[in-house]
């Protein structure tokens, strides 16, 4: 008698009935974890621009800003204005102690966040480090998305620039 090999049908229709069990168990994780992932990255993008601003104002022992801007990405791009930082965010140092962004003082830029479900606003449009890497204010930002309970991110800044974060934010 020969012996066949492969799969029966009954095999077959058990071995899919498990993984549509696991898919549907896995999928609803998955897109949580998206989620998250999209609220830490935007939140660790804007401490790191944070942290660039204030150890290069040390470091070159001029005013360096962090400010909301709807125009990062451009090749002049300005501080805006405004409290929404979802439009976008510039992080730059005085190069010749004008005051203004010029010459080769941009330092991080981030992009906007529309079309990505995420909000990040604030009470200020920017943040001032001086020479010592204290800022002129103070303020606590919050980064959510559509979800409600403690899924969000509040970023604080602190009188001395130092950022501190709370990942157990409950967004509105």
């Amino acid at each position: 008698m020969k012996r066949h090999t492969g799969f029966t049908l009954i095999e077959l229709i058990v071995t899919m009935a498990v993984a549509a069990i696991l898919i549907t168990l896995a999928v609803p994780n998955f897109r949580d974890f998206l989620l998250n992932n999209r609220l830490t990255g935007t939140a660790n993008e804007f401490i790191a621009a944070a942290n660039l601003a204030r150890s290069e104002a040390i470091k070159r022992g001029r005013n360096a800003t962090l400010c909301v801007s709807n125009n990062s990405m451009d090749a002049n791009p300005t501080c805006t204005g405004g409290t929404n930082w979802g439009l976008g965010w510039l992080a730059w140092v005085e190069a010749d102690g004008s005051g203004a962004l010029n010459g080769d003082g941009r330092l991080r830029v981030g992009d906007t966040l529309a079309n990505t479900g995420v909000t990040f606003t604030g009470g200020v449009s920017s943040f001032q480090y001086d020479s010592r890497g204290a800022v002129d204010n103070t303020d606590t930002l919050n980064v959510c998305d559509e979800r409600t309970g403690e899924t969000g991110r509040q970023i604080t800044m602190t009188a001395t620039g130092r950022v501190e974060i709370d990942r157990a934010f409950a967004c509105p």
